[in-house]
């Protein structure tokens, strides 16, 4: 934790339940950072003004503004006035902002053409792998779901129905507090590329993977590592989503450069805007709040895709 100002263990534990576990391993890391280079706290307005005027040279704004919030949060558990709230460091960030720009580095979306050929059976992989692999990828795609969705699926999150299967998401980036929600995956005609009919033979698998140590069970994870000897070693972590992932483009001689779990979960938002749906429906299977975010994935089709005045000219 970043610290905090003397309290109860049942003041801090829920103070650390108010964020992501990994947005405090990420403030911590920036914290860090900022001490390295000589910040303190309590910090001046003039002192983090300076950090980022240093900091822009090599970091995007967009990390910057993460940074910030580190900062800040730091003040704030140690009941300080927090600098980062200040108009000389608000206005060092707009110029920062201006002067570099905002655009984001976006994922390549992954196409379903390219999906198929990814989830082929690799010889160079066991068949606990490639079942896995499958039912991974293709599972992330027609739920759209984020890498650390998928990493914290539980074969209890599992529901087969006649028409494919439901997911109970049970916290998501936008779903801290834990309201949960179905995604409906359904059943595809293409047996190659059915999310359902993988998710079912890698469930099959799985049940049967031995596990390390003595007495122990098969993981509760839907998704594990598998050691060289085949066995179960525990949770899938979301990072390794992408790792995967490009390690089986490059086996199947696919591009690599562009791609990242996130690679996933764009595919289905560009894909299905191809093929039609609304944007309503990908909201409702990706859990995106706003339209605007949709769009930020859209924009990254062929301008001539899908254009305005194509329609009536």
């Amino acid at each position: 934790m970043v610290g905090y100002t003397r309290t109860t263990k049942a003041v801090r534990q829920y103070l650390q339940a108010s964020l992501a576990s990994n947005t405090l391993k990420a403030y911590a890391s920036d914290l860090k950072r900022f001490k390295a280079w000589g910040g303190t706290v309590p910090a001046t307005p003039n002192e983090v003004a300076r950090y980022l005027a240093t900091a822009a040279a090599e970091l995007r704004p967009s990390t910057l503004a993460r940074q910030l919030a580190a900062i800040g949060y730091a003040h704030e558990m140690r009941g300080l006035v927090s600098p980062t709230k200040s108009a000389l460091v608000r206005r060092t960030m707009k110029g920062i902002r201006r002067a570099k720009g905002v655009a984001q580095k976006q994922a390549s979306p992954i196409a379903p053409a390219i999906l198929r050929r990814v989830v082929r059976p690799l010889r160079c992989l066991s068949a606990a792998q490639n079942e896995r692999d499958a039912a991974l990828f293709l599972l992330a795609f027609a739920g759209g779901f984020r890498r650390s969705e998928i990493g914290a699926l539980q074969v209890g999150d599992v529901e087969f129905t006649p028409r494919g299967v439901l997911i109970q998401l049970r916290r998501s980036k936008t779903d801290q507090v834990q309201r949960g929600r179905d995604v409906a995956i359904p059943r595809t005609p293409d047996a190659a590329q059915c999310p359902v009919r993988a998710l079912r033979r890698w469930l099959t698998t799985l049940s049967s993977l031995p596990t390390r140590g003595k007495g122990s069970s098969p993981t509760s994870s839907l998704f594990c590592r598998i050691d060289r000897h085949g066995y179960a070693c525990g949770a899938l972590s979301g990072a390794s989503v992408g790792w995967l992932l490009r390690k089986r483009l490059a086996l199947h001689a696919l591009p690599v450069d562009g791609y990242s779990a996130h690679s996933l979960r764009a595919g289905l938002v560009t894909s299905a805007f191809r093929a039609g749906a609304p944007i309503w429906a990908i909201q409702r299977q990706t859990g995106q709040r706003s339209e605007s975010t949709v769009h930020r994935y859209i924009r990254g089709l062929n301008a001539f895709e899908c254009n305005a005045a194509a329609r009536v000219l």
